[in-house]
C-alpha cells in the first residue's frame, strides 16, 4: 500500500523527478569512470615500472643508494651463488657507476648502467647492444640511450662521443663511445640521465669483473648473506605516494559531486513538502500516522535512487564498453615523470563500483529523510491551511 502511494506521488513529480533522478545518475556515472580511470592509471604504471627496474625486488649490496652517485663506485659486491644460479628469466644483473660524457664539448654527468644481455625479467630496448660481444670492452665502446637522454644531450643514432670514468683502483680512463641506438625508454627513471653499456663491458672498463651493485629478482628468496632486499613497495615508494595523492584528489571531486546529488534530493524534497502541506494535513487529519506519512515520502526517495541506479546502468554500461576499447591516450606524459606513455584503459573493480553506488545511494535516502522527519511534528490544522511550513 505504501509503495503504491509512494510510486504514484513519485510520478505525478514529472520533470523535478526526472531531473532528480538524471543528476543522480551522472554523479554515479562519473564516480565510477573517475575511480576505475584511475586504477587503471595505476595500475598501467605500476607494470611499466616493475617490467623495467623493479622485477619482484632488487638484492642490493649494502648502503647503495640510487640517490648517492658519489658513492656507487664504492659499493659493489660480487654476486652471491644463490643468486648467481637463478636462470636469466628470473634474475637481471646490474652494475650502475658515474660518469661524464662530452657531447659537443659540453660536460654531463651521466649514470652508466651495465645489464646482462642474456636477462629477460626487465623488457629494455636494448637489442642493439646484443649484437657486440666479448668480456673486454672494444676500442670504441657500443651504447645506447634513451629518447629523453638524447634529446638532451643533443644525441643520436651513430653519433661518437667521449666518455670518461674512475675505475675500481680510482684510476680515471677515458674512451669513445658508439650510440647504436636511441630506445625508446617507457620508464623516465631509466632513461634521463642514464647510458646503457652492456654488463661485461661496463665490468671490463672499471675492473669490477663478477660484481654488481644489485640483482633484480621476479620473487623474494629470502635472505641473501652480504646482500640486502628491497622490496617493490620501497623501490616505488615515490610513485605510490604520487598515486596516493591522486587518491585524495579523487575524493575530493567525488566529496563534490556528492553535494550537488545531495542538494537536488533536497531542494526536490523542500518543494514536495512544501507544495503537498494540503495534502499531507489531509492524510494526518483522516487518522493516517505521521510515522506512515514520513514512510511514504521516504519510500519515494528511495524509489529516486533505484531509478537512479537504473538510468546509470542504461546509459554508464554502453559508455564503460565503449571507452574500454577506445581508453584515453596519455602521450602527452612523454615530457613527465609519469612511467606511463601509452593509451591508458579503465580498470573496474566491482568491489568498489559496489560500495560507491551504496553509499551514493544512501546518502540520497538519507538527503530524502533529512527534511521529511519534520512531517512528523506537523500540526494538521495547519497543514489542511497550507501554512505549517512557510
Amino acid at each position: 500500500m505504501n509503495w503504491n502511494i509512494a510510486s504514484k506521488n513519485f510520478r505525478r513529480q514529472g520533470l523535478r523527478a526526472f531531473l532528480n533522478v538524471l543528476i543522480t545518475a551522472l554523479a554515479i556515472i562519473a564516480i565510477i569512470f573517475m575511480l576505475s580511470l584511475l586504477n587503471g592509471f595505476q595500475a598501467q604504471a605500476t607494470r611499466n615500472l616493475v617490467s623495467t627496474d623493479v622485477g619482484g625486488g632488487h638484492y642490493r649490496a649494502p648502503g647503495f643508494d640510487i640517490l648517492t652517485p658519489t658513492k656507487w663506485e664504492d659499493i659493489t659486491a660480487p654476486v652471491p651463488e644463490v643468486l648467481k644460479n637463478l636462470s636469466a628469466r628470473n634474475k637481471a644483473e646490474v652494475l650502475v657507476q658515474q660518469g661524464q660524457l662530452f657531447p659537443g664539448r659540453r660536460l654531463f654527468p651521466v649514470q652508466l648502467r651495465g645489464i646482462a644481455m642474456q636477462q629477460s625479467l626487465l623488457h629494455l630496448p636494448l637489442a642493439g647492444l646484443k649484437s657486440f660481444s666479448g668480456k673486454s670492452a672494444p676500442e670504441i665502446i657500443p651504447a645506447v640511450v634513451g629518447v629523453k637522454m638524447a634529446n638532451k644531450a643533443r644525441l643520436k643514432k651513430g653519433d661518437t662521443v667521449v666518455l670518461k670514468w674512475r675505475d675500481k683502483g680510482g684510476a680515471v680512463d677515458a674512451r669513445d663511445i658508439l650510440i647504436v641506438d636511441v630506445g625508446d625508454f617507457v620508464n623516465p627513471r631509466i632513461d634521463a640521465g642514464v647510458v646503457w653499456l652492456r654488463l661485461d663491458h661496463l665490468r671490463s672498463m672499471t675492473g669490477r669483473d663478477g660484481e654488481v651493485s644489485w640483482v633484480a629478482v621476479r620473487e623474494y628468496l629470502g635472505a641473501v648473506p652480504g646482500f640486502e632486499f628491497h622490496g617493490i613497495e620501497v623501490l616505488m615508494a615515490d610513485l605510490l605516494a604520487l598515486l596516493n595523492q591522486d587518491r585524495i584528489n579523487s575524493k575530493i571531486l567525488w566529496g563534490v559531486l556528492m553535494v550537488l546529488v545531495c542538494t537536488s534530493v533536497f531542494n526536490t524534497q523542500v518543494l514536495n513538502i512544501f507544495k503537498r502541506q494540503k495534502e499531507i494535513g489531509t492524510l494526518m487529519a483522516l487518522g493516517m500516522d505521521a510515522r506512515r506519512v514520513v514512510k511514504i515520502f521516504m519510500l519515494e526517495g528511495a524509489i529516486a535512487a533505484l531509478w537512479a541506479l537504473a538510468l546509470a546502468a542504461i546509459l554508464g554500461v554502453p559508455f564503460f564498453v565503449w571507452f574500454q576499447g577506445v581508453g584515453i591516450d596519455v602521450t602527452h606524459l612523454s615530457e613527465a615523470s609519469f612511467p606511463v606513455r601509452e593509451t591508458i584503459y579503465p580498470d573496474y573493480q566491482p568491489r568498489e563500483i559496489l560500495v560507491s553506488v551504496v553509499i551514493v545511494l544512501v546518502l540520497v535516502i538519507v538527503s530524502a529523510w533529512a527534511l521529511v522527519k519534520k512531517i512528523a511534528r506537523m500540526d494538521p490544522a495547519l497543514a489542511l491551511r497550507g501554512k505549517a511550513i512557510t
